[in-house]
């Protein structure tokens, strides 16, 4: 029997499955369109599944509105640029305990701002990085924070890789 170059791409699901394991999946909540489809793309590019919503407030009550029963994201790219520290801070803390109350379980948060005041206030216990980021730099951050293969039909299982392109 030969297999068509489709069927033969197919990610291989592990044994006892019906299905490949699902890719993580991202929530993106950025202010910019611009910049929310740039990470969309490139976060498609390496594997993930996205959704992208209207920006950071919109989090507050997406998982409600959205999201089907018992899904939620691994992880939640949240933009809180042109926001002062305590702002930024009440309102991570709001995301956190309202995505937790939903899912009961919480996703991992990495801010996204281009504030350096804000980055030094969150970064003790926050993933944080500083706008404008390399596309390399997210990525690895990604990775570390939700490590994923991106490819598992020609990469080592449990191993994760970073592309250098």
């Amino acid at each position: 029997m030969t297999e068509t170059a489709e069927e033969a791409s197919r990610p291989i699901a592990p044994p006892g499955t019906d299905h490949p394991p699902a890719a993580p999946h991202i929530l993106i909540a950025e202010d910019h369109p611009a910049i929310q489809e740039l990470l969309c793309w490139v976060l498609q590019l390496a594997g993930y599944r996205t959704t992208a919503c209207a920006g950071r407030h919109a989090t507050l009550t997406w998982r409600e509105r959205v999201m089907p029963s018992g899904e939620c994201p691994a992880l939640i790219l949240l933009d809180l640029s042109l926001l002062r520290i305590q702002d930024a801070t009440d309102f991570l803390y709001r995301l956190r305990v309202r995505w937790h109350a939903a899912c009961g379980v919480l996703p991992q948060i990495i801010v996204l701002t281009t504030s350096k005041q804000v980055q030094e206030a969150l970064t003790p216990g926050e993933c944080v990085i500083l706008k404008p980021f390399h596309v390399r730099d997210l990525l690895a951050l990604v990775q570390r924070v939700i490590p994923f293969v991106s490819r598992p039909e020609d990469c080592t299982p449990g191993k994760v890789y970073l592309r250098d392109r």
